[in-house]
């Protein structure tokens, strides 16, 4: 059994707070990633996972079993840093096999040369083991140091943006082989990345961090579909998602509708009169580029427009829409449009998110979201 508990974790740098109170538990042999943009935090908390930062407060618990005060040696614990960390004097072979060879490890010359290989074969590097870190690129550099940690088959996996340095064709490689390899070894792997694709692709549970301070903890699904606020919504997804500012008017009776400032962009309200929180009529709508639909027929229901620019992207197109002063990205597979034709948008009220303009929480699902307060 591999777990790993964080409860009110601090690191403090002098002045700067680098993590503000965060607490999460990654299960037994379960994948969480750790998704933020730089600066958020991230690479603080899992060297404080794996001893190599101290602890300002709080406490941090692997498999039940408080380890604030253990070197790393103690915990059992393997980290891929982003940095590679390679021994330059030693081959390929000798990097991967270093942490097998230790006293603590007991493991036999077959043994340790059949994972070397094992791990080698899986990341295509079998052909570089005779060559030292001076002779690789930076590419087969961070294979290498990927490598040593896999091979150390240790119960937990602390990854720091592993991927980073890979090209976007071996990175998909890489990513479905982390998880197979994952799977047959039963190891429960925290990885730290600023790609939400890789953290969707991956993880089983998403922390997302901004400047110490945890936004949101859900699946995959919850974070994309049901992101607990602006910061969130905005971070995953590309194109990045519409965010409008709006004020709700009533429509009718039954209805209400959020409409911009120069009265051009117009949705219906995804809430009823009755469950808007107190005095909260100015909003952020927000809108998946995926689900604005354009029509280049001008009698079409939805809002009048004209086309910004298009991007070509393969199946589909990026296409921005010009609707008085806001500027719509739209994802679609129609590729005919023209810069300034007139078009009509829609979306459906289903597919519409509706954030507090002050907070940025999520007006339509915002019990508890932020596991976390800045202080």
């Amino acid at each position: 059994m591999s777990t790993v508990v964080l409860r009110d974790v601090h690191k403090d740098y002098g002045k700067v707070k680098a993590v503000r109170g965060i607490s999460f538990e990654c299960a037994d042999r379960e994948i969480l990633a750790i998704l933020g943009p730089s600066g958020a935090g991230k690479t603080s908390t899992l060297k404080m996972i794996a001893g190599l930062e101290a602890v300002t407060r709080g406490e941090i618990l692997e498999n039940g079993r408080l380890v604030n005060f253990l070197p790393p040696e103690k915990r059992n614990a393997a980290m891929v840093f982003e940095s590679y960390a390679l021994y330059p004097h030693f081959t390929v072979y000798e990097n991967i096999a270093f942490p097998l060879r230790s006293k603590s490890a007991r493991l036999g010359a077959e043994t340790i040369d059949t994972r070397v290989h094992e791990v080698a074969e899986m990341l295509q590097i079998e052909s570089l083991l005779g060559r030292k870190p001076a002779e690789l690129s930076g590419g087969q550099k961070q294979r290498v140091s990927l490598g040593r940690a896999l091979a150390k088959r240790a119960e937990i996996l602390l990854l720091d943006e592993p991927l980073s340095h890979l090209d976007a064709k071996l990175r998909h490689h890489m990513r479905r082989e982390l998880k197979k390899y994952q799977r047959s070894l039963n190891t429960t792997v925290i990885y730290v990345t600023h790609d939400y694709l890789e953290a969707l692709a991956l993880a089983s549970k998403i922390v997302v961090l901004n400047v110490g301070v945890i936004h949101q903890i859900g699946t995959p699904s919850e974070v994309y579909n049901n992101p607990a606020d602006t910061f969130v919504a905005a971070l995953i997804g590309q194109p990045s998602i519409n965010l409008v500012p709006c004020r709700i008017q009533i429509e009718s009776a039954e209805e209400l509708v959020c409409i911009s400032r120069d009265g051009s962009f117009h949705v219906p309200c995804p809430l009823a009169a009755e469950q808007l929180p107190p005095d909260c009529r100015e909003v952020l709508v927000g809108i998946r580029p995926q689900y604005l639909q354009i029509s280049p027929n001008l009698d079409d229901r939805g809002m009048a427009g004209e086309i910004y620019v298009s991007e070509y992207m393969g199946t589909d197109s990026i296409v921005e829409v010009k609707v008085g002063d806001h500027i719509l990205r739209a994802l679609t597979q129609e590729h005919n449009y023209c810069i300034a034709q007139a078009a009509r948008i829609q979306v459906l009220k289903r597919d519409i998110m509706l954030f507090d303009m002050h907070t940025g929480k999520n007006l339509l699902n915002n019990q508890d979201r932020v596991y976390s307060t800045k202080s």
